[in-house]
């Protein structure tokens, strides 16, 4: 390289060892845009010899440069011809240099005008750095960044960091949108200006018990290094949120935010309420059934022994003399019979073992039967209303079994009217129920989703308490003083007979109503 004119030579030599170990390339091209000086770092940094650099302008075709966004270059673009054409100084351009081994190196580049002399033309002075280190650094950083938001993003629960406990939102993540309805506060927190505190006090306005979830905001303000607490909300719209919160700590052992978690969960909440409703059905059918055997076995022998007594007392009665003492005696001991004989056969319509004639019938029918052998009503102050459905699929049940489910749960609703009276309903339909429907039920085995038979008796009576409806199909159970407590454990035994379901809904004071479900008979078959 030359320098032009007389120079000390000390301050030569200087200014050559200056310019040989500065780690930037540096370049010197005149007017024309041929370089005309560079130092060691530019060979290095653009791969080629100083042979290969000199008189080489901008405009060479063996240059093969990049925009930062990955598109080609033209030389006249290139730093140093824009200053050249200008004047004006360029700084930290991003450009992309091919190296001659096919090699892209990425450079910042500056240039600038230099001074010139009187008479001589002008040059430029262009610096570059080797910035591929970097850039490749920061495109891994900004891919690894893109990878961390669109993993946050797919999670399923909303998150959120926020500083210094309560403070700024810093970050959060799209689901946080969608399991929240932010309304007003949403563009707030898009921008960058909402606080936790404004968020938290957000969410007190969706929670059903405030109280509580005051409580947990202030757990969370107070939360120490590596503690972690959960709290699981219902809102008032009927969804379920887990809501998480843990200290976020930095290297210096202090807590800089915390991470916030929020998660709908009601898919999995009402799937396990739905599975405790199952799990309890299932124990009431095992337990039904267990009670079943036990009452069907013990009406069996009892019904044994009573006919023995029946027949004894009978044959007594016909040697006695009438109006004797030894009459009368028979007599009572006939009538006490027959009153535990029906309630022998009450026990096997719980156990089921007496449901022997069935055949396809008209439900409306069977019950406009049951209802005529009812008699009068016992209280003039009580109106019995009847809604029976004329057109019904075929219902295959024991008729005279469906005619004491019938009469049952009528007399039943009769007894529970006070002195001001009220109205008895007995209605027939066809009812379509989806499977999940019979979680709901007092009874019901496993049922699939259709169209269903219904028998529904409701009254507008005192209605019965809930630790009493609990227990009113348990054998023996009443609340009459003259009551057997069989008569609805007959209808549950029947109803599981038939493979029905029953529900029952009652609120104290308002009335009660029980629905009785049986499934359609199938269509017969065609010979």
């Amino acid at each position: 390289m030359d320098v032009d004119g007389p120079q000390p030579l000390a301050t030569v030599e200087v200014l050559r060892t200056t310019l040989d170990a500065m780690s930037e390339g540096l370049v010197v091209q005149e007017e024309s845009g041929a370089i005309v000086f560079w130092n060691p770092s530019a060979e290095r940094i653009l791969g080629l010899t100083g042979e290969q650099l000199s008189k080489r302008t901008s405009l060479d075709p063996r240059w093969r440069c990049v925009r930062a966004n990955g598109t080609p270059l033209p030389g006249e673009e290139h730093p140093t011809m824009v200053t050249l054409r200008s004047g004006t100084a360029q700084a930290g351009v991003l450009m992309g240099v091919y190296r001659p081994s096919g090699d892209l190196v990425w450079i910042n580049v500056s240039s600038r005008l230099l001074p010139r002399a009187e008479g001589k033309p002008r040059a430029v002075l262009a610096t570059f750095r080797d910035i591929t280190r970097e850039r490749d650094a920061l495109t891994e950083l900004r891919r690894r960044e893109a990878l961390l938001h669109a993993t946050i993003d797919s999670l399923p629960a909303g998150l959120f960091v926020s500083e210094h406990g309560f403070g700024r939102v810093l970050r959060f993540n799209a689901p946080l949108l969608e399991v929240l309805a932010l309304g007003a506060i949403e563009m707030p927190l898009r921008q960058g200006r909402l606080a936790a505190s404004e968020l938290y006090q957000h969410l007190a306005g969706l929670v059903v018990n405030v109280e509580l979830w005051n409580e947990f905001e202030q757990t969370c303000r107070r939360l120490g290094h590596g503690a972690t607490i959960e709290r699981e909300f219902r809102l008032t719209d009927g969804r379920t949120l887990r809501c998480a919160v843990r200290p976020i700590i930095d290297d210096s052992n202090t807590r800089i935010g915390l991470l916030h978690g929020i998660e709908d969960v009601t898919p999995r909440v009402r799937a396990d309420e739905e599975r405790h409703s199952l799990e309890r059905r299932s124990q009431e059918v095992q337990r039904l059934e267990s009670l079943g055997v036990l009452a069907g076995g013990i009406a069996h022998d009892f019904n044994n022994l009573l006919t023995s007594i029946i027949g004894s007392a009978e044959l007594a009665a016909m040697s006695a003399a009438d109006g004797s003492a030894l009459a009368r005696q028979m007599e009572r001991i006939l009538q006490a019979s027959s009153r535990a004989a029906m309630l022998c056969q009450q026990m096997l319509s719980y156990a089921g073992s007496n449901i022997s004639a069935v055949r396809r019938i008209h439900l409306s029918d069977t019950v406009r039967e049951a209802l005529a052998n009812l008699g009068p009503t016992p209280d003039a102050r009580v109106k019995l209303e009847r809604q029976l459905a004329s057109e019904l699929p075929a219902l295959l049940a024991d008729p005279s079994a469906v005619v004491q489910v019938a009469q049952n749960l009528v007399r039943n609703a009769l007894e529970s009217f006070g002195p001001e009276g009220g109205v008895v309903q007995v209605a027939t339909r066809v009812e379509r129920f989806d499977a999940s429907a019979f979680a709901q039920a007092a009874f019901a085995p496993s049922m699939p989703g259709g169209d269903y038979l219904v028998l529904e008796i409701a009254d507008t009576g005192c209605g019965i308490e809930p630790k009493v409806l609990a227990r009113i199909f348990d054998p023996f159970f009443s609340t009459k003083f003259t009551g057997s407590g069989l008569g609805l454990s007959a209808v549950i035994g029947i109803v599981r007979k038939h493979k029905g379901a029953l529900f029952v809904e009652s609120a104290v004071g308002k009335g009660t109503r029980v629905r009785v479900v049986l499934p359609v008979a199938p269509s017969p078959k065609v010979p």
